[in-house]
C-alpha cells in the first residue's frame, strides 16, 4: 500500500513538472519571438503593450490551472502563481497585480472549499513579485533570488490555505498534498524563466531603437548597428 501511494505520488510530481515545462517551452517561444513581450522586457512597451502583456500572462496563469490535477477535495495542483510572478518580476507591480487578477478571479470562479485561499495567493504572487521590481529598481532578479522569490509565494500560498480553509483538518490534507509539488515546480519554473530572458536578445529594429534611446539619453548620436548581440537595456545579473 506505501509502494503504491509513493508511485502516486511520484507520479503526481512528474506530471507537474511535465506541465511546467509546457509552460516554459511556450514563454521561451513567446519572449524570444514576439516583439510586444520584447518591448516589456526591455522597458520600451507602450499602454497598449502592458494592456496585451497582461491579458496573455492572464491567460497564461488560467492555463495553469487548467493543466493542474484536480484532488479529491476540489483543491487543485497547479501552476498557476507561475505567470503572475515571471509578469511581475519584468512589469512591475501594477501589471503583477493585473494578471494575478485574472488567475485569481477565474480561480475563485470556479469554486471548491480551497477557491479563496487560492485565488487570492495568485494575485498576491503577482504583487509581490512586482514589489520584488520595484524594490530593486526594475533591474530582473537574479535565478537563485528568483528561485527563493518562488518557493516563498508558495509556502505563503501553503500558510493562507491554512488559515482560511476550514475545517482545520482538510487545510493540512490540502495543503500536504498540493504545496510540496508546487514549490518545487514553481520554483524552477520561476529559475527558468529569468534564465529565459536573461538570455533574451531584443530583434534588430528593437535594438536599433534601444541603441538610439540609449545614444540620445547620453547627448550623443546612436552608435551604428553592428553584429553584437549583446543584452542591451536590459538590466540584471546571475
Amino acid at each position: 500500500m506505501f509502494a503504491a501511494s509513493s508511485s502516486s505520488m511520484f507520479g503526481e510530481y512528474l506530471e507537474l513538472f511535465a506541465h511546467t515545462e509546457i509552460f516554459i517551452f511556450v514563454f521561451m517561444e513567446i519572449a524570444t519571438k514576439i516583439d510586444l513581450i520584447q518591448r516589456v522586457i526591455f522597458k520600451m512597451a507602450t499602454v497598449k503593450d502592458y494592456v496585451v502583456f497582461v491579458a496573455l500572462f492572464g491567460l497564461f496563469s488560467v492555463f495553469g490551472t487548467y493543466i493542474g490535477t484536480t484532488q479529491s477535495s476540489g483543491a487543485i495542483t497547479n501552476i498557476r502563481d507561475l505567470a503572475p510572478i515571471i509578469a511581475g518580476l519584468v512589469g512591475g507591480p501594477v501589471i503583477g497585480l493585473a494578471v494575478g487578477l485574472i488567475g485569481g478571479i477565474h480561480r475563485f470562479c470556479l469554486g471548491g472549499v480551497s477557491s479563496l485561499a487560492c485565488a487570492l495567493s495568485t494575485v498576491l504572487a503577482g504583487l509581490l513579485a512586482g514589489l520584488v521590481y520595484h524594490l530593486i529598481k526594475g533591474k530582473l532578479l537574479g535565478i537563485i533570488p528568483g528561485i527563493l522569490l518562488g518557493v516563498a509565494i508558495e509556502v505563503l500560498h501553503g500558510a493562507l490555505a491554512l488559515l482560511l480553509i476550514q475545517p482545520y483538518s482538510t487545510a493540512v490534507e490540502i495543503v500536504m498534498d498540493n504545496i510540496p509539488q508546487m514549490i518545487i515546480a514553481v520554483s524552477l519554473g520561476v529559475g527558468i524563466g529569468i534564465i529565459i530572458i536573461h538570455s533574451t536578445k531584443p530583434a534588430k529594429a528593437l535594438k536599433e531603437k534601444i541603441e538610439a534611446t540609449e545614444g540620445a539619453n547620453k547627448g550623443q548620436k546612436p552608435t551604428e548597428h553592428t553584429n553584437d548581440e549583446g543584452n542591451a537595456g536590459l538590466k540584471g545579473s546571475f
